[in-house]
C-alpha cells in the first residue's frame, strides 16, 4: 500500500513538473528572453524581458465582427484639421471612437504551445470567426514579433487589433508618440485611430521611467505604394477608450481594405514589440537605426543638385514661366488665392547673387523683393480689398519681415542702408500678423538675438538668454500637453509641421552665437522628435519599377482654382502625357519627406525640406548620423528642376524632368505650382550644398551665414556676404558660378571658394562607388590662364597632396560617400557682385519716413550693397480711396529735376541712383478729389 502510495505520488509530482514546464514555453536569443507565464487554463502573460528590464504583455486581441459594411472613412479633428478614421453607418452619427464601434470580442489566449523559436496562442472558439497569435524570437540581436491569423465563419467585416500591451495613465508618461501630432505629452484627448496613410513612422509607443515601449508595424507589412485612407492596411492607437495609454496595432481596419472577408477567408498580420531603457531620444533612435533599418537610400540621380540648383536658378529668372509679377515685385500665388502676390524672403535672391556674382539676380529679384517686404504689410499682398482668401493685406503698412530679416539684410548689404536698422526700432517689441493670422514679434528672445547680432551690445545677448532658458523651461523642460505652438506667442493652435516641435532651428542659432550646449542639446531634442513627423516607410526595394503606366500620369489634384475668394477646384484634364519607364524604385521613394500641415498630408508629402540643411549641421554637431541619413533622403536625387509641391505618387518621375515646371501655369499638371516657394526652394539648395561640405570636411570647410527666417517651416541659412575658411585656409567666399566644369559624374555636388590669390573646389560624392577622372574648367567661368601650369593641394580627410593643373584640366578622385577638395594655387577669381560695406556716418541720410496730410505716409530707402548697386525707393501708404495718382520728382546733385508718374496703387517708385551725387525727393499726390497736395523735399545721401 506504502509503495503504490509512494508510486501514484511520483506520477503526480511527474505530471505537475511536465505540465509546469509545457506551461512556461521560453525564446531566448541576444537581448530578449521570453516566458509564458499560464494560470489554470488561461495564458495569463508573456514575461518580455530585455536588459534587466522585464515588462507583462498580454497574448490578446481584440476582434471586431459585423455583418453590414461599418461605413468606414475619412474624419478630421479640430486639432491642426488632422486626419483619423471615423465610421458612418447609415442613419446614424459618425464615430471616431473605435471601441465604440460595433460589440469588439475581447479574445484572450487559453494555451500556448513552442516550436522552434515561437510561440503559438490558441483561442476559445467564436461563432464569427477563429484567431491565432504566433510570438516569434529570431536569433541574433532582433526584436519579437507578434503575428495573429483570422479566419472568417461568417460573411462581414473583420478587424483585428493586438492589445497586449499594459495600460498606463497618461500623466505618468515622459513621452509618447501616436501619428501624426500625438507626441510629447500630447495624449489623444479621443480613442481615435491613425490608418496607414498617416502612419509617416508606423510605430506608437510610449516612454516612462527611462524606458521606451512600444510597437511597430515591420517593413514587410507595408507594401511600396502610396497608402490612401482607402487602401490602408493598418491602423494604430494608443488611447485605450478608457481614458489609459496602450499601444495598439489594428490590423485590417475595420471597413478598410481587405476587412470584409467570405466566409473561409483568411486576414494575417504581424507587428514587432521593443522595449529600449533610457530616454525617449534613445528608444527613437534605437527604433530607427535598429528595429526599421532607416539608411541613406538616395543618391544624386541623372543630374548632380549643383545642376539642379542652376536649372531652379533658370527657371526662377524666367518671369513668364516661373510666375513673376513685376509692377507688382511678387510671385503670383495664383495656385491658393488667385488676384493675389506672395513672397517669402528677400534674402533668397540676394544670397544667390552673391554667390553665383549675377547682378542680373541682384537687380530683377533681390530689390523688387526688398522693396516689397520693406512697403508691404504681409507677405499674401491682394490687388483688391474684396480678396480675403487667407487674410491678406492690401496695404503698404511695412515692413513685412522679421526682425531676423531686417538684421540680416543689414549684415549682408554691408550696413549701408539705414532703412535696415532704423525699421528694426521702430517696429522692436511689436507684435504683427505677416502671414494668415499667425500673431509674430513682441520681444521675443529670437528678436533680441537678431538685434544683438546687428548692434552686438551684450545686453541685447542676455535678454535672449534670459528668455531663450524661460522658453526651455516652458516647452523643452516640460513637453507640451496641448496643441499651442512651439513659437509660445498667445497661446496660438500648431499649424505646420515645425509648429509641433521646439524651434529647433533658432536654438542651433543661439548655440552657435553662445556656445551653450543646453541650446544644442534641446535642438538636437526638437529634431529627434520631427524625425518621426519625416516618412520612414515604406522604404524602397532593391530593384527596378516602372512609372508612368499607360504614358499618362494623372494630377494630384481635380484642377485649378480661378475664382477670388473661393477654394473650389475647377476641374479639367490634369493628367500629363509621359513615356512610360523603368527607373530604380528609390528614385520614386518618399521616405525622408515631410507634411506641409496634418491638414494637407492627403495630398502627400512636400519636397520643401528646409530641415535638411539644418540636420546635416547636427549630424556634424552631435556625431549621430541619423539626422545626415534623414537630410539625404530629403534631397538628394529628388528633382532637376523645380518640382512644385506635394506628392502622391510612386509610379511616376514626371516632376523629375528638367523642364517639368517650363511650361505655362495650367500646363504644369501634376501638382501644385506656388511660384513663391521657388526662391525658397533656391536657398534650400544652396544650403544643403554649403551644410553637406560642413558636415563632411568635419567642420573644416565653413562659411558664415546670416539667418533668414522664412515663415512656415522655410528657414535657411543665406551666404556670400562674408569669406570663410576651407581646410585652415582664410577669406574664402562661397561660390557657385554657372557651369564651372564639366562635371565627371552626376554623382558629385560641389561648391567652390574663391579668396585674393587662389580657387577652391569642394567635391563631395554622393554614391557607394569611387568617382574619378578630369575635371576641365571652362575658362570663361573660372578664368585660368591660358599656357599656365597652376600647382595644386588636395585634400582628402588629413591627408594632403600636391599635383599641377594645365589647361585647366585637373585630375581628381572622390572616394564613395566622400569629400575631396583641391586648392589651385595662384587662380584668382573675381566677381563684379560684391558688397562694399561703408561706415555709419555715411549713411545716415539714406532713409527718411513722414506723415503727410492727404497723401499718406511717405517712406524713401536707399537699397544697395555698393555705389554701383544702388536704388532709391519710395512709396506711400495712400490707397485708391485715397489718391488717383502720385507724381515723384527727384534731383542729383545740382542736376534737373526728373519726374516718374504713378496712376495706379500701389503707388511706390524705384530707379538706379548715382551715390557720387546727392539725391533730392519729393512727391505731389492727387486726390479722388482732384485735390494737389505737395510735400517738402527729402534727401537720400
Amino acid at each position: 500500500m506504502i509503495k503504490r502510495i509512494a508510486f501514484v505520488w511520483c506520477i503526480s509530482l511527474g505530471m505537475i513538473i511536465h505540465g509546469y514546464a509545457r506551461e512556461k514555453p521560453t525564446l531566448e536569443n541576444e537581448i530578449y528572453r521570453i516566458t509564458v507565464v499560464s494560470q489554470r487554463n488561461t495564458v495569463k502573460t508573456v514575461r518580455i524581458e530585455r536588459d534587466g528590464v522585464a515588462r507583462e504583455v498580454r497574448p490578446q486581441l481584440m476582434v471586431w465582427y459585423m455583418a453590414d459594411d461599418p461605413g468606414y472613412g475619412r474624419g478630421n479633428l479640430d486639432v491642426g484639421n488632422t486626419p483619423v478614421a471615423v465610421w458612418r453607418k447609415k442613419g446614424e452619427s459618425p464615430v471616431r471612437n473605435i471601441w465604440q464601434v460595433g460589440a469588439p470580442v475581447r479574445a484572450q489566449a487559453t494555451s500556448a504551445s513552442k516550436s522552434g523559436q515561437s510561440i503559438r496562442f490558441s483561442f476559445p472558439h467564436d461563432q464569427q470567426f477563429q484567431v491565432t497569435l504566433v510570438l516569434s524570437l529570431a536569433p541574433g540581436a532582433t526584436e519579437p514579433v507578434f503575428s495573429w491569423e483570422l479566419e472568417a465563419l461568417a460573411d462581414g467585416w473583420y478587424s483585428v487589433a493586438f492589445t497586449g500591451l499594459k495600460e498606463q495613465k497618461p500623466e505618468t508618461l515622459d513621452f509618447l508618440y501616436q501619428p501624426l501630432v500625438w507626441s510629447w505629452k500630447r495624449f489623444p484627448a479621443e480613442p481615435v485611430l491613425t490608418p496607414e496613410a498617416f502612419a509617416t513612422t508606423a510605430s506608437v509607443f510610449t516612454n516612462s521611467r527611462q524606458l521606451t515601449e512600444g510597437l511597430v508595424v515591420p517593413p514587410e507589412e507595408i507594401p511600396y505604394r502610396f497608402a490612401t485612407f482607402d487602401n490602408s492596411l493598418f491602423g494604430l492607437a494608443l488611447h485605450d477608450g478608457d481614458g489609459q495609454a496602450k499601444p495598439v496595432v489594428f490590423a485590417p481596419v475595420l471597413g478598410g481594405h481587405g476587412s470584409a472577408l467570405k466566409a473561409g477567408q483568411q486576414a494575417s498580420f504581424s507587428c514587432t514589440y521593443f522595449i529600449k531603457d533610457g530616454g525617449w531620444e534613445a528608444g527613437v533612435q534605437y527604433l530607427y537605426k535598429d528595429i526599421l533599418k532607416y539608411r541613406s537610400e538616395r543618391r544624386n540621380a541623372t543630374v548632380s543638385l549643383n545642376q539642379t540648383f542652376e536649372n531652379m536658378v533658370d527657371y526662377a529668372m524666367n518671369d513668364f514661366y516661373a510666375g513673376w509679377v513685376e509692377d507688382l515685385k511678387g510671385a503670383d500665388y495664383r495656385f491658393d488665392v488667385p488676384g493675389t502676390v506672395k513672397n517669402v524672403s528677400a534674402l533668397h535672391p540676394l544670397s544667390v547673387a552673391l554667390t553665383t556674382g549675377s547682378p542680373d539676380i541682384y537687380r530683377r529679384r533681390a530689390v523688387p523683393m526688398i522693396a516689397y517686404l520693406m512697403s508691404r504689410e504681409k507677405y499674401l499682398y491682394a490687388i483688391s480689398e474684396d480678396i480675403t482668401q487667407q487674410n491678406p493685406s492690401h496695404f503698404l503698412k511695412g515692413p513685412c519681415m522679421e526682425i531676423s530679416e531686417l538684421v540680416s539684410l543689414d549684415l549682408m548689404t554691408g550696413r549701408r542702408n539705414p532703412a535696415f536698422s532704423k525699421e528694426t526700432d521702430r517696429i522692436f517689441g511689436k507684435v504683427r500678423q505677416l502671414n494668415l493670422v499667425t500673431e509674430t514679434g513682441g520681444e521675443t528672445w529670437q528678436d533680441y538675438l537678431a538685434k544683438y547680432r546687428m548692434n552686438r551690445a551684450d545686453d541685447l545677448l542676455q535678454h535672449a538668454v534670459t528668455l531663450a532658458d524661460a522658453y526651455l523651461e516652458r516647452f523643452v523642460s516640460n513637453y507640451p500637453e496641448d496643441f499651442t505652438s512651439s513659437a509660445g506667442l498667445k497661446d496660438r493652435q500648431a499649424s505646420f509641421v515645425t509648429d509641433y516641435t521646439n524651434q529647433w532651428y533658432d536654438l542651433l542659432e543661439l548655440y552657435e552665437e553662445t556656445g551653450y550646449e543646453r541650446y544644442l542639446k534641446s535642438a538636437e531634442t526638437g529634431a529627434r522628435q520631427m524625425l518621426l513627423w519625416m516618412r520612414s516607410n515604406p522604404m524602397a526595394p532593391d530593384s527596378a519599377i516602372r512609372v508612368n503606366e499607360g504614358n499618362r500620369v494623372e494630377g494630384v489634384f481635380p484642377g485649378r482654382r480661378f475664382k477670388p475668394n473661393s477654394y473650389d477646384f475647377q476641374e479639367y484634364n490634369t493628367s500629363t502625357e509621359i513615356q512610360e519607364q523603368e527607373i530604380e524604385a528609390w528614385r520614386t521613394s518618399l521616405v525622408g519627406l515631410p507634411p506641409e500641415a496634418p491638414s494637407t498630408y492627403r495630398y502627400g508629402p512636400v519636397m520643401l525640406t528646409h530641415h535638411a540643411a539644418w540636420m546635416l549641421r547636427l549630424a556634424r554637431l552631435t556625431g549621430d548620423n541619423t539626422f545626415r541619413d534623414a537630410a539625404y533622403n530629403a534631397v538628394l536625387g529628388r528633382y532637376a528642376n523645380f518640382p512644385g509641391y506635394y506628392f502622391t505618387s510612386f509610379g511616376t518621375n514626371v516632376y523629375q524632368q528638367e523642364d517639368y515646371p517650363l511650361h505655362p501655369y495650367l500646363d504644369v499638371k501634376y501638382n501644385a505650382i506656388f511660384y513663391n516657394h521657388i526662391w525658397p526652394h533656391i536657398a534650400l539648395l544652396q544650403d544643403f550644398l554649403i551644410s553637406d561640405a560642413y558636415l563632411r570636411s568635419d567642420g573644416r570647410v565653413d562659411f558664415p551665414s546670416a539667418y533668414s527666417f522664412g515663415y512656415a517651416f522655410l528657414t535657411s541659412k543665406v551666404y556670400g556676404h562674408k569669406p570663410g575658411k576651407i581646410f585652415g585656409h582664410e577669406g574664402v567666399y562661397p561660390w557657385l558660378p554657372k557651369r564651372p566644369f564639366t562635371l565627371i559624374d552626376p554623382m558629385l555636388n560641389y561648391v567652390l571658394g574663391r579668396s585674393g590669390t587662389d580657387t577652391y573646389a569642394v567635391l563631395m560624392n554622393t554614391s557607394d562607388q569611387l568617382v574619378s577622372g578630369p575635371l576641365v574648367f571652362n575658362q570663361d567661368a573660372v578664368k585660368w590662364n591660358t599656357g599656365r601650369e597652376y600647382e595644386v593641394e588636395r585634400y582628402q580627410g588629413d591627408a594632403v597632396s600636391s599635383s599641377r593643373m594645365k589647361n585647366g584640366t585637373l585630375s581628381v578622385e572622390v572616394p564613395a560617400n566622400g569629400l575631396t577638395v583641391v586648392r589651385i594655387i595662384g587662380l584668382k577669381n573675381d566677381v563684379t557682385l560684391q558688397v562694399d560695406s561703408v561706415t555709419a556716418d555715411n549713411i545716415q541720410q539714406g532713409y527718411f519716413r513722414k506723415q503727410v496730410d492727404g497723401a499718406g505716409t511717405i517712406t524713401g530707402m536707399l537699397i544697395g550693397i555698393a555705389d554701383d548697386y544702388t536704388e532709391a525707393f519710395v512709396y506711400t501708404d495712400a490707397t485708391e480711396k485715397q489718391v488717383q495718382q502720385v507724381e515723384l520728382q527727384y534731383r542729383q546733385g545740382n542736376g534737373t529735376w526728373e519726374t516718374l508718374t504713378d496712376q495706379g496703387y500701389p503707388f511706390e517708385f524705384s530707379w538706379r541712383v548715382d551715390m557720387s551725387k546727392d539725391l533730392w525727393v519729393r512727391l505731389k499726390a492727387t486726390d479722388v478729389n482732384g485735390k494737389t497736395i505737395e510735400t517738402e523735399s527729402f534727401q537720400l545721401k
